[in-house]
């Protein structure tokens, strides 16, 4: 055995983090600039309908469409599991219950939860202020 086999390899360990680093961020890239467009619109809206909007009023919109979208979120999520599958390829003639499919709706799912969570956050935030 020599030395350098029996050194830490620390060079692959630094190009994992920062491969999972950099999915992370791609993943949360869409979230993120949904909940930003969400909230502006929100503000241009309440704008343009009220002429002078409170900050109350837009902290009290950003939490109702934040939990609107969680329930969206989980409603994705469990439209995909193999019990809701099976009743909907019963009553709607829908494609049968696939892996695929879970994985995928988990996914978006994931995506609507993290928005919401995004909004619901940006709503605590303002009232913080």
């Amino acid at each position: 055995m020599t030395a350098s086999s029996t050194s830490p390899d620390n060079g692959s360990k630094s190009r994992v983090s920062g491969k999972s680093l950099n999915r992370v961020l791609n993943y949360l890239k869409t979230p993120a600039l949904g909940s930003s467009v969400v909230a502006l619109l929100d503000l241009f809206f309440l704008q343009l309908i009220l002429g002078s909007p409170s900050k109350t009023t837009w902290v009290l919109v950003l939490l109702l469409e934040g939990g609107a979208g969680l329930i969206v979120g989980s409603a994705i999520a469990l439209s995909s599991t193999p019990s809701i599958s099976k009743a909907g390829e019963i009553m709607f003639e829908r494609a049968p219950w696939s892996r695929e499919g879970e994985r995928n709706a988990e996914r978006v799912a994931g995506k609507w939860m993290i928005a919401s969570t995004l909004l619901i956050l940006a709503g605590f935030a303002l009232s913080a202020t």
